[in-house]
């Protein structure tokens, strides 16, 4: 069933061109200030997500609406009526496997869970203009809870909101692995191997995974998800099943072999729905048989 709209909850973005109005029952996760202020204009090509890169800042915050009942269309839809109507045109639009799947999430999130949960097998994206006005919109769901990243250029005038503290736990180190997970959000475990068709871990697999142990170990606050991918070969309902098993094998080994928390982690997979190169080749195939951590808290 469609939720009606009748009552609103109007967005702190409010800009003298910009009234975005979100559902009752939407709280505001948090918000930064980030810069340059950049806007996809394509799906992720296989190394980036190409942007509109514009001078100054962009103002996004993370919203969660309590027991949302729509889907991700028809929230996504319903911002965007409200935008055209107010002048906007769409300058693009994508949903998950259209926008490039997992890696597009991570180009345009600006933050993890539980501020913003994104489903990285279900979401909506899109960028849309007025002059020189741009406003990205981020919408996923997460149990019977709706969550959108609203992302928008600001002027010169607006008065900068307080900062929102990024700075990870102490514990947390800062180079290597660690760094990359901190600084991207999410790291290939490219030590990590597989043959095709199997969930089994290859030879050489513990080195990577030890330091990741280190890092979880050091950082007990810290929660990661382990996603598994696959190459092309067979249907899509069997490498999702197969990802899943390759992602759980590397949280077995964590668990068992390392001591980390089971608490620490949890394991899914998306199949072959964003591969890394080209599945056209055995290398590439071989490349995109992998598993991905995603950091989702340090706090």
């Amino acid at each position: 069933m469609i939720r009606l709209w009748s009552a609103f909850l109007v967005c702190s973005l409010a800009s003298p061109t910009l009234a975005l109005e979100l559902p009752s029952g939407a709280v505001k996760n948090a918000e930064i200030r980030v810069a340059p202020a950049e806007f996809a204009r394509n799906r992720f090509d296989g190394s980036e997500v190409p942007q509109i890169s514009l001078p100054g800042e962009m103002q996004v915050e993370a919203w969660q609406i309590n027991g949302d009942g729509q889907t991700n269309y028809q929230l996504m839809q319903a911002m965007l009526d409200q935008l055209t109507d107010d002048g906007f045109r769409v300058v693009f639009q994508c949903q998950t496997v259209s926008c490039g799947g997992y890696d597009f999430r991570f180009w345009v999130g600006k933050f993890t869970a539980p501020d913003l949960f994104i489903d990285l097998g279900s979401y909506q994206y899109a960028t849309v203009q007025k002059g020189d006005e741009f406003v990205g919109l981020l919408v996923s769901h997460g149990g019977a809870d709706g969550f959108v990243q609203v992302s928008r250029t600001v002027t010169t005038a607006e008065t900068t909101p307080a900062s929102i503290s990024t700075t990870p736990a102490s514990s947390v180190t800062s180079t290597g692995l660690a760094g990359a997970l901190l600084s991207t959000g999410h790291v290939v475990l490219s030590d990590v191997s597989f043959e095709t068709g199997s969930a089994r871990l290859g030879t050489g697999s513990d080195t990577q995974l030890a330091e990741l142990a280190d890092f979880l170990n050091s950082s007990p606050n810290a929660r990661l998800a382990l996603v598994g991918h696959t190459d092309s070969e067979g249907s899509l309902d069997g490498n999702i099943a197969l990802s899943k098993k390759r992602a759980i094998s590397v949280r077995t080994q964590l668990v068992e072999a390392f001591g980390v928390p089971a608490n620490q982690l949890l394991a899914e997979g998306v199949g072959f729905l964003s591969p890394l190169s080209s599945n056209r080749t055995p290398e590439g195939r071989e490349s995109n048989r992998r598993v991905e951590a995603v950091l989702l808290s340090t706090e």
